[in-house]
């Protein structure tokens, strides 16, 4: 009996830390997953989980084939992170680590992108101050603004397709306004 008593002891011991420190050895183990975890926050299985929405999203967004938006991160979103990080010069590590979350989310921070969907007013805007005339600036992608969606793109070595994806918004920001900050000056 004692023998199964210091077994028993020594059994709890060892797994005490194991239960304790779980996600401490899996950030050491696995950093670019335990980066993702903190960014996304926690994926569980069948629970759509909101910020991996927006990152499904934004992927398909830039033409990137993420597959269902589902709020989950299967194999395709996976693949579409992969060729996502390739074609911007990222790290390949098929993870959301904090260069690929903020290269997603620079086309939001400028004012092109809003809630997962192009802001086609603000893509307007960016056509006039490029010099392209996409009509009235009224919101929608009529015949006149993917026109000039076309001509922008022939003009900076883009294929003229009239798709408004990762390429054309990147070179569209350089003709918006710098974004204002929303902090007043100290009088």
């Amino acid at each position: 009996m004692p023998y199964m008593k210091k077994l028993s002891c020594i059994f709890c011991l060892c797994l005490l830390p194991c239960i304790l420190g779980c996600d401490f050895i899996y950030g050491l183990l696995q950093r670019e997953g335990a980066e993702e975890k903190a960014l996304l926050g926690e994926t569980i299985p069948f629970e759509p989980n909101p910020k991996v929405i927006e990152v499904q999203k934004l992927l398909k967004l830039y033409g990137y084939k993420a597959g269902s938006i589902d709020g989950g991160l299967g194999n395709n979103t996976r693949l579409a992170l992969e060729a996502f990080q390739r074609d911007n010069n990222l790290p390949v590590t098929r993870f959301v680590d904090k260069a690929t979350w903020a290269h997603l989310n620079v086309f939001q921070e400028v004012g092109l992108v809003k809630e997962g969907e192009i802001d086609v007013a603000a893509v307007q805007t960016a056509l006039k101050n490029a010099g392209f005339n996409s009509g009235k600036i009224d919101g929608r992608m009529g015949p006149q603004t993917e026109q000039a969606v076309k001509k922008f793109q022939n003009a900076m070595g883009l294929r003229p397709d009239g798709n408004i994806g990762f390429k054309t918004l990147q070179e569209l920001k350089d003709f918006l306004p710098a974004p204002q900050s929303s902090l007043k000056p100290k009088r």
